[in-house]
């Protein structure tokens, strides 16, 4: 499952689409052509047998993963790590979805600067979301205007992660994961992986706590602001368990819901446009590897979306006019470089 853990964490351990105007219905028979293709190896059209249609495949062992949709659906932000999936130094690129290859926006030596896919794209601020170690040995949150220069939003020093944020729809706060980095460092073990939920102003300032992972004794990441603004979706566990369930929690930290219950990992969720249903990776029903599913935002019958089980299927985004859904996937599970592809968003009521 997608569950990274920051950067500088995992040092200190060890040391869509191809064509948004898509096709007339949601489903995955007839196409309209699309435009021009995303890369060389996607100019071959390459298409699984679920009916998903590459996008981007990089080269050298670079692992391609994220992709979170533009405001307006032409292009997708990426992150591109340099020595496979989830390893090395990791830049941001922008795909453009009518043709040609992504082009980096943000890239250190040394660094690893990583989106959320969802909601990290805001038309608002204009701007996408992202985390990175690239002035400190920790992650921080940060900003950057298309075309313009990162901007730094917090600033701590207690050895913590701030990573995988996302955009309010006014683009006012950003919702981002606190990961208990110096006490994962310093070996204390199950207590250490109980991961907080904040939020924090475009502007900067003090962050505010909404899901406290220490006190509950549970473990949150990775949060997704929905596009009505009243919710964020994220996915947690309790101390000592491997399943990850869905939940939803009001935008100032109330109202805690769960979403999902059945066994297994249920992971990556991010909204529909609508805000009516949820995307996520899952082995539900324990599949070999990780695939799609969509759920009622309140609960219900999951639906599987992707069905390529020798592949790990993770980190799905919703197109802003809900036809498709974008996704990473790594051929032999997560021990290979992804790849980006698209799917045409199931059927909804």
């Amino acid at each position: 499952m997608r569950n990274r853990l920051p950067r500088s964490v995992a040092a200190a351990a060890v040391l869509l689409l191809a064509g948004c105007g898509g096709p007339d219905s949601g489903s995955a028979g007839e196409e309209r052509p699309g435009p021009g293709p995303a890369s060389a190896v996607a100019s071959a059209g390459e298409r699984r047998a679920d009916g998903a249609r590459l996008l981007y495949r990089a080269e050298g062992g670079r692992s391609a993963q994220n992709p979170a949709f533009a405001p307006d659906g032409r292009s997708v932000l990426l992150t591109e790590f340099g020595e496979g999936y989830n390893r090395g130094a990791a830049a941001l690129s922008v795909l453009p979805l009518d043709g040609g290859a992504p082009h980096k926006v943000l890239e250190d030596p040394d660094r690893a600067a990583v989106n959320l896919p969802g909601s990290s794209w805001n038309a608002a601020a204009d701007a996408f979301a992202f985390a990175t170690d690239r002035e400190s040995d920790h992650d921080e949150v940060w900003l950057m205007k298309p075309g313009g220069a990162p901007e730094r939003v917090t600033r701590h020093a207690d050895g913590s992660g701030y990573s995988e944020p996302s955009f309010s729809p006014d683009g006012e706060w950003i919702v981002f994961q606190r990961s208990r980095g110096a006490e994962r460092a310093a070996g204390q073990g199950d207590a250490a992986e109980r991961d907080s939920l904040w939020k924090v102003r475009r502007s900067g300032g003090a962050p505010v706590l909404l899901v406290d992972g220490p006190a509950t004794g549970t473990d949150n990441r990775q949060p997704n602001w929905s596009p009505r603004g009243d919710r964020i979706v994220f996915q947690r566990r309790g101390a000592g368990r491997e399943d990850w369930s869905l939940w939803t929690v009001g935008a100032d930290g109330g109202g805690l819901r769960q979403v999902t219950d059945a066994p297994g990992e249920h992971t990556d969720p991010s909204w529909s446009p609508d805000g009516r249903f949820l995307v996520f990776s899952s082995n539900l029903g324990g599949l070999p590897n990780a695939q799609l599913f969509a759920v009622a935002a309140d609960g219900g019958t999951p639906v599987r979306v992707t069905r390529e089980d020798a592949a790990y299927d993770g980190a799905p985004s919703w197109s802003p006019d809900g036809k498709w859904i974008a996704f990473e996937s790594a051929p032999g599970g997560e021990a290979d470089p992804a790849a980006l592809w698209r799917i045409p968003a199931p059927d909804t009521p």
